[in-house]
């Protein structure tokens, strides 16, 4: 099924990698979706031993990767624009 994906240079495969992760970000079913998987890898709640410490590092690392690096800028951006921050100041 994704065997093109093989055959694609190292920089092709992260760029098609990447359109994918944000044509599915860009749906309301993908960000339900994404907002599960970055609960289940300790993004929203801290690692209490070392196997969650090491699924969380492994799932950021991958993450920030196929993300983009302008991604954690956004993710600043977006905390700064959050409601619930701007109500509790």
């Amino acid at each position: 099924m994704l065997e093109w994906l093989g055959e694609l240079k190292e920089e092709e495969r992260i760029r098609a990698i990447r359109d994918a992760f944000a044509r599915v970000a860009s749906t309301e079913d993908g960000k339900v979706v994404f907002a599960v998987l970055l609960e289940q890898l300790y993004f929203f709640r801290p690692c209490l031993d070392e196997a969650s410490t090491a699924l969380a590092n492994f799932a950021k690392e991958k993450l920030l990767k196929y993300f983009g690096e302008e991604v954690d800028l956004r993710i600043v951006e977006a905390i700064i624009r959050s409601p619930e921050r701007k109500m509790n100041e």
